[in-house]
C-alpha cells in the first residue's frame, strides 16, 4: 500500500488532550470535570492516565481512553506525582496517533471551543508551546526574580553545564497547558527519562523539582527559541493573573500551588465547566467572589 503521508498528502491535524490525575479524591473530581468540559467544547480525542489515589472515574465516551498508571516508585519523594505526568504522557504516545498532543493540568478547564486546527494553529512553525507565568499574587516575583529561582533550581538540578539565559529572553513557562507536536513530545520524553534516571531525589533544598522545571531547561537551555509563548487565554490561572477570571479566556486553570482542589474551588470548576453560575447571573463575576467567600 502506498504511503500517502511520505507522498507528501496532506492529513487534517488530529490533537489529544492529555491529563494525570492522582492523589487527593477532589484531584479526580476535578480531573472529571476537565474530561466533561473537553467533551463537550472540543473536537479532541482525551487520554486519562490515573495515578493512586481514588475518586469519580472521567465519564464514558469513545473519545476518552482511560489508563491506570504502575505504582510510584519513589512515594517519599514529592516530586514524584509531578514528574508521573511524564508517564502519562508516555502512556499517551502509545494509546493515540494523533499529531499534536495538549498536556493539561486536572484542574485546568476549557471554557471556550477548541479544535485540533486550533492547536496546530497556536504552534505555528513551533513544536512547543506555553504560556508564561508573570508572577504569583501576593508576591514582588517577577520575571527577573523567576530567572534568579530557575538558575538556582532548575538549572542546577538538571542541566548545570548550561548558560542561563539572558532576562530578555527567559520565559518562565508553566506546565499547566502545554501544546506540542508528536516528535517533541517523544524527544522531550527520551531526554527527560534519561536526565531522570540519572538522579537522585528531585529537590534543592526546600525546593522540588518536578516537570515544569524539565520543560523550562528544555525551552529556555538547549533548545531556546522552540517553544512558543502563548497568550495568556490559554493559560488564565489566579494565581498569578490579576484580575482573575476575564471573559475571553480558552483554559481556566484553578491551580493552587500544589495544595490540591478545595471543596470551594471544585464548586468553581464545575460552574466554569457548565458555563454558569450555580445561582444564575454573570459567571464571570460569581467566579471572582468566590475565590474570596
Amino acid at each position: 500500500m502506498k504511503d500517502l503521508a511520505a507522498a507528501g498528502v496532506q492529513f487534517p491535524p488530529t490533537a489529544c488532550a492529555c491529563l494525570l490525575i492522582h492523589g487527593d479524591r477532589r484531584y479526580f473530581e476535578a480531573g472529571r470535570e476537565a474530561v466533561r468540559a473537553l467533551l463537550a467544547r472540543s473536537d479532541l480525542e482525551i487520554f486519562v492516565a490515573l495515578g493512586e489515589g481514588r475518586g469519580p472515574r472521567p465519564p464514558r465516551s469513545p473519545r476518552v481512553r482511560v489508563e491506570r498508571l504502575p505504582p510510584l516508585r519513589e512515594k517519599d519523594d514529592r516530586a514524584h506525582r509531578f514528574l508521573a505526568k511524564f508517564a502519562a504522557l508516555e502512556a499517551c504516545l502509545r494509546a493515540t496517533r494523533a499529531s499534536h498532543l495538549v498536556l493539561l493540568d486536572a484542574d485546568a478547564v476549557l471554557v471556550r471551543p477548541l479544535r485540533a486546527e486550533d492547536v496546530q494553529e497556536a504552534l505555528g512553525d513551533n513544536p512547543l508551546a506555553m504560556v508564561e507565568q508573570t508572577g504569583i499574587r501576593g508576591s514582588d516575583m517577577d520575571r527577573g526574580r523567576f530567572l534568579e529561582h530557575y538558575v538556582a533550581h532548575s538549572l542546577a538540578f538538571i542541566a548545570p553545564d548550561a548558560p542561563a539565559p539572558p532576562l530578555a529572553r527567559f520565559r518562565f513557562f508553566n506546565s499547566g497547558v502545554v501544546l506540542m507536536t508528536r516528535d517533541e513530545a517523544g524527544s522531550i520524553l527520551r531526554w527527560a527519562r534519561e536526565r531522570m534516571e540519572a538522579s537522585g531525589a528531585h529537590r534543592v533544598g526546600s525546593h522540588m523539582i518536578a516537570d515544569q522545571d524539565y520543560l523550562q531547561v528544555w525551552a529556555n537551555a538547549l533548545h531556546p527559541g522552540r517553544c512558543r509563548e502563548l497568550d495568556w487565554t490559554w493559560n488564565h490561572c489566579e494565581h498569578w493573573d490579576d484580575p482573575f477570571p476575564r471573559a475571553g479566556a480558552r483554559f481556566l486553570h484553578f491551580s493552587n500551588f500544589c495544595e490540591g482542589p478545595s471543596r470551594q474551588s471544585l464548586a468553581r470548576i464545575r460552574a466554569a465547566r457548565r458555563g454558569r453560575s450555580s445561582r444564575g447571573g454573570d459567571l464571570w463575576r460569581w467566579l471572582r467572589v468566590g475565590a474570596s467567600s
